[in-house]
C-alpha cells in the first residue's frame, strides 16, 4: 500500500453500558467522504445513549476531520446522547482536540476505564450533554 494514501478505519463495539466507535488512520481532507459515510452509518446504528469516540488510533486529524466530528456529534447530542472522547496515549490528537476546544463540549479521557468508573459512580440519570459536562467537571475535581 502506498503510504502517501490516507486511510481511515472505523470499528463499532456495542457494550452493555455504552457503544464505542474506534477510529484508526487519518481523518483528513482526503478521507472526508469515506469518513462521512462510515460515521453516519455507525451513528445510525447506535441504540444506547452513551457514545465513546476512541481516537487513540488516529495518526492525524486536520480541520476537515475536526469539523466532520463536530457536525455529527452535535447531532447526537441533540438526540440527548452523551458523547466522550478517549485519547489514550495519543498526545498529538489530544492536543488538537484541546486547541479546537472539544474539551468544552465533550469529556476527553485517557482510557475507557475512566469513563466506566464515572458512570458506575452515578446514581442519577444524566439528561443531556450539558448536564453530563457539569457532573463530569465536579467528578474530576473530586478524583
Amino acid at each position: 500500500m502506498d503510504s502517501r494514501i490516507s486511510t481511515l478505519e472505523l470499528k463499532i463495539t456495542s457494550l452493555e453500558q455504552y457503544e464505542k466507535i474506534l477510529l484508526k488512520g487519518k481523518l483528513v481532507y482526503s478521507t472526508q467522504q469515506l469518513a462521512r459515510q462510515k460515521i453516519q452509518m455507525a451513528l445510525a446504528g447506535i441504540k444506547g445513549d452513551i457514545v465513546i469516540i476512541d481516537v487513540h488510533g488516529l495518526l492525524f486529524i486536520d480541520s476537515t476531520g475536526l469539523a466532520l466530528l463536530i457536525h455529527f456529534l452535535k447531532k447526537e447530542v441533540a438526540k440527548k446522547k452523551k458523547v466522550v472522547f478517549v485519547v489514550s496515549s495519543n498526545k498529538t490528537v489530544e492536543k488538537l482536540l484541546m486547541i479546537a476546544k472539544f474539551h468544552k463540549l465533550f469529556p476527553i479521557v485517557e482510557n475507557e476505564q475512566d469513563i466506566i468508573h464515572f458512570f458506575a459512580s452515578q446514581n442519577r440519570a444524566i439528561a443531556d450533554q450539558e448536564m453530563f459536562m457539569q457532573i463530569w467537571a465536579n467528578y474530576r475535581k473530586r478524583n
